[in-house]
């Protein structure tokens, strides 16, 4: 007996979990909907309660390394206790936060969804299914309002910020110039920081391009960038570029 309670708290012969989802291709502001499915484990022996969260990859800086943390930005649970020693199925809906990162365009961005059992005096047993975030219509028209601007997505990253909006963290969209009449920026950097609908508010950190002894001053006391509150309309690729415009002179 005491044997077996040792190979439980290692994860041996313990229960086993499986969130098998409806969609993994999502939206910020989506529901991801499915159905956890929890096998084996001890009769007698009921776990806490299951836990279901969604989990994105940020880049943090000590120094001048970088190195990642997994950060859970939104979840539920099933409350328990949950009996184990039997094939259990739970349905599941978890709303999908506004502020979720994009990962369908490119770069060091992953989101998933994490699930798990609360079990005491054991291992907790996990699973993990990746989830494809693509950008809301509204974000899609702002970032194709850039593109008619002159600029060109050049990266997407997800990293550390000591408080933002009550977040950790923050995803920002760096352009660079793809006409040579924006090469008076070295580049911008789009923050989504609200979306209503058509309406957006984001932070656009502006580095203009050093010019001159002026220019190279700015640049070497970083105030060659600033950061701006932009508040637009993004019904349409044209009048995200027409209120960008208004902030991009």
């Amino acid at each position: 007996m005491v044997f077996k309670s040792f190979m439980r708290s290692l994860g041996v012969g313990g229960p086993t979990i499986d969130a098998v989802l409806d969609n993994d291709q999502v939206r910020p502001g989506d529901v991801v909907t499915g159905r956890l499915n929890i096998q084996g484990g001890e009769a007698g022996r009921p776990a806490t309660k299951a836990v279901l969260e969604i989990v994105a990859r940020v880049t943090r800086k000590s120094g001048d390394e970088e190195y990642q943390t997994d950060e859970a930005i939104g979840g539920i649970e099933i409350p328990g206790p949950i009996q184990l020693g039997q094939a259990s199925s739970f349905p599941f809906r978890l709303q999908v936060p506004p502020h979720t990162p994009v990962t369908s365009l490119g770069g060091r961005n992953f989101v998933w969804l994490r699930s798990g059992l609360d079990m005491p005096w054991a291992v907790d047993p996990a699973d993990t299914d990746a989830l494809e975030v693509h950008p809301t219509q509204a974000q899609v028209n702002v970032l194709e309002g850039m593109h008619q601007l002159g600029f060109a997505l050049y990266k997407v990253d997800v990293d550390a910020r000591s408080s933002w909006g009550g977040r950790q963290w923050v995803q920002e969209f760096e352009f660079r110039p793809a006409t040579r009449g924006r090469t008076r920026y070295d580049e911008i950097e789009v923050v989504f920081e609200n979306i209503q609908g058509n309406h957006v508010e984001l932070m656009l950190q502006i580095d203009r391009a050093a010019r001159g002894l002026g220019g190279m001053l700015m640049e070497m006391t970083g105030t060659d960038e600033s950061w701006v509150r932009a508040s637009i309309d993004a019904s349409s690729p044209q009048s995200a570029a027409a209120g960008l415009q208004r902030y991009i002179a």
